[in-house]
């Protein structure tokens, strides 16, 4: 009998103490393990329980056999979490499906295992050989009773196929894919359900018929014929507006005054039209994703992220091909650097830097983000840095949702229509945050015009805005009612968008219609730049009127054919996910590698260190920022931004006194606690301030 209660034990504690040591090793802290336990006790008891299962479909064989498999589960579980640990702090994000491909992908995790610390490698082997020996020596022999361990072994297996297999870990547990933060996703999920939640939303099945000999075919029945001029370099400006709409389309609505009057004074003067777009009401990135790239989200499993799920490689982005004609590829966007992987994915592209919020001095903010003027201002800054023309793809923040559901005593224009209270107050609370907008749009256009250089902007919307949980405003103004028809698909998935230039003449003039993967060939075929398979692809399709791809239900209202569809969907799975063939066959397609990315406009540089009192240093430079943090001996130290050239710092009372030589820099870090940019490594002497050693 006693033999029976000590199995009864192990069988509930065993995968207890392996998801708390294996999530330990993975979050590097037992607090934050157990903190992690209250805070989400969903993914807890989820991942218990697939534990649970895991462990104990064992349960049928020998005690101390069962014990040693639990063992060398709970080793190779934390060494996955070592990995995962590991990444994270190299790479900002943990260790993810997609890792274990071939290519860059492998070489993810090879990087990781190279700066693992091999004491702890060497500590897990011993432990699990010491554990095993001590199983056999130490946990008495049982009386192996099958009629009641067997069914336990079969109903653990059977939870465990049931949770991986047939469970929605969004519906059963009530868990959510954190797309936006890799890092937040497992930090809230634990690193099985963050991973298998992962795993389930990514698909690389590829296309029937898939094969280097396609790819070839489609090449070769690829026709451009657009001038390409090499002397011509105008500034490339795209400016991805967070959620502008117009809402005077909505014609059973009224409004005191038009809300953005420099939007449509553009749009009777200037190229623009229509743009069909993946989303609605949010996710950003898929339009960015696609005008970026031109790859199509309908080609994707439906939900899914492109940045999260399947930018995993370098890419033939509109910022590479750019730079191999000579540009300066810049990104911009004011909110946080790591933002749906931002960081990762535009280097991936090819962009030379990327200016985050985290890189803007003092900016002013228009209710919870930062106000588009701001954005204004550092894309104007941007242009003629030197000598080079400029790519910029600018990413704004000020009109993101929700919007306030209560009056705004503010607000200087009014709607009327058939809308109830709350309705009205969201419409009237949005429409006046666009109508800044557009005053932001016109600060840019009338900044370019005193730049003697061509330029294009391109300006648009990412999405509609979310005007209701259920979308009432546009409900109750009839702009669409959720029907399954065509007319309101279109009505939720497009944008309006328009191209300005200074170059053009009136009778130039153009109204577009095109999905958002369309764009970035229309745009290099304006500014006479040379582009690559995949893109000279779709400008032939641009040619024929083939050019707005809409989800599968609807697709057969367009021109496109499903020849065309398909050679598409090919030449992106290719590119995107396959062996490249692409690139073999057409060299100039073939990614560069980005070594000089960066993380904001420009690398801080310490130039020298003085000692004003005994207890404050002051460091000098230049392109110091105030959310810099002074580094000494790799501790960090109390920091005050007096200028772009100048910070103070104040020394411990443990190193006041201390002569010896020590090593000062400046560093960034992130709100997920990753260091984004520092500076140069500046060695001083705390006695008198003078400088040792520069590097």
């Amino acid at each position: 009998m006693e033999e029976k209660v000590s199995n009864s034990k192990f069988l509930a504690i065993i995968p207890l103490m392996v998801l708390i040591l294996f999530e330990t090793v993975s979050r590097g802290s037992l607090a934050d393990t157990l903190v992690w336990s209250v805070h989400y006790p969903n993914q807890f008891i989820a991942t218990y329980a697939m534990l649970f299962g895991l462990i104990n479909a064992f349960y049928l064989l020998p005690r101390r056999l069962y014990l040693s498999i639990a063992v060398v589960i709970l080793t190779g579980l934390s060494f996955i979490a070592l990995v995962s640990r590991e990444k994270l702090l190299l790479r900002g994000e943990p260790l993810l499906p997609w890792d274990l491909n071939l290519g860059k992908e492998a070489a993810n995790i090879s990087q990781s295992f190279q700066d693992m610390p091999i004491a702890f490698m060497l500590g897990l082997v011993i432990l699990l050989i010491a554990a095993i020996i001590m199983i056999i020596r130490y946990i008495p022999r049982e009386e192996y009773l099958s009629a009641q361990k067997v069914p336990i072994a079969v109903l653990s297996f059977l939870l465990l196929f049931n949770l991986v297999a047939h469970t929605s870990m969004q519906k059963t547990f009530n868990c959510r894919l954190v797309n936006w933060s890799q890092q937040s996703n497992y930090e809230e999920n634990g690193l099985i359900i963050g991973f298998m939640m992962n795993y389930k939303a990514y698909s690389d099945d590829a296309p029937a018929s898939y094969q280097k000999e396609k790819i070839e075919k489609i090449i070769t029945q690829t026709k451009t014929d657009y001038t390409v001029d090499p002397d011509f370099t105008p500034n490339v400006i795209y400016v991805q507006s967070e959620a502008f709409w117009d809402p005077t389309l909505m014609k059973e609505v009224s409004f005191s005054e038009d809300p953005i009057p420099y939007f449509h004074y553009l749009q009777k003067n200037y190229s623009g039209g229509k743009m069909v777009v993946p989303v609605f009401a949010g996710g950003t990135v898929n339009t960015e994703f696609e005008v970026l790239t031109g790859y199509s989200c309908q080609f994707l499993p439906a939900g899914i992220i492109p940045y999260v799920q399947y930018a995993t490689r370098d890419m033939d982005a509109l910022p590479a091909i750019y730079k191999k004609q000579g540009y300066e590829a810049t990104a911009i966007h004011t909110y946080h650097n790591w933002f749906y992987r931002r960081n990762i994915v535009f280097e991936e592209m090819g962009f030379d830097k990327f200016i985050s919020k985290e890189f803007f001095t003092d900016p002013e903010k228009k209710g919870t983000y930062i106000r588009d003027t701001e954005l204004t201002k550092k894309i104007l800054q941007q242009l003629g840095q030197n000598d080079k023309p400029d790519f910029i793809y600018a990413i704004s923040m000020q009109a993101h949702g929700p919007y306030a559901e209560k009056p705004n005593a503010g607000n200087t224009i009014q709607v009327q229509g058939n809308f109830s209270a709350k309705s009205k107050t969201l419409l009237e609370n949005y429409v006046n945050t666009i109508s800044d907008v557009d005053q932001s749009l016109k600060a840019l256009i009338e900044g370019l015009k005193k730049i003697d250089e061509p330029t294009i902007v391109v300006f648009y919307g990412d999405h509609l805005p979310l005007l209701g949980n259920s979308s009432e405003v546009y409900k109750e103004a009839d702009f669409f009612q959720d029907r399954n028809n065509y007319s309101d698909y279109l009505n939720k998935y497009t944008v309006p968008f328009i191209i300005w230039d200074n170059f053009s003449s009136p009778k130039d003039k153009e109204n577009i219609r095109i999905s958002s993967s369309f764009l970035g060939p229309y745009i290099l075929e304006k500014s006479k730049k040379e582009g690559n398979t995949l893109t000279d692809f779709l400008y032939s399709l641009y040619e024929k009127g083939s050019d707005v791809m809409t989800a599968a239900l609807y697709q057969q209202n367009e021109k496109i054919t499903e020849t065309e569809s398909a050679d598409y969907e090919m030449l992106q799975y290719d590119s995107l996910i396959g062996n490249a063939y692409a690139y073999e066959l057409e060299p100039r397609d073939k990614p560069v590698q980005n070594a000089l990315y960066l993380l904001g406009e420009r690398f801080p540089k310490i130039e020298k260190v003085l000692r004003l009192s005994e207890d404050v240093i002051q460091v000098q430079g230049e392109n110091f920022l105030p959310d810099y943090q002074i580094y000494i001996d790799d501790t960090p130290v109390k920091t005050k931004y007096v200028s772009n050239t100048v910070l103070t710092a104040t020394l411990p009372k443990s190193i006041q006194n201390e002569t010896e030589p020590v090593k000062l820099l400046l560093k960034m870090i992130d709100s997920l606690n990753n260091v984004i940019s520092e500076s140069n490594t500046y060695s001083f002497s705390r006695a008198d301030g003078a400088s040792i050693n520069n590097k």
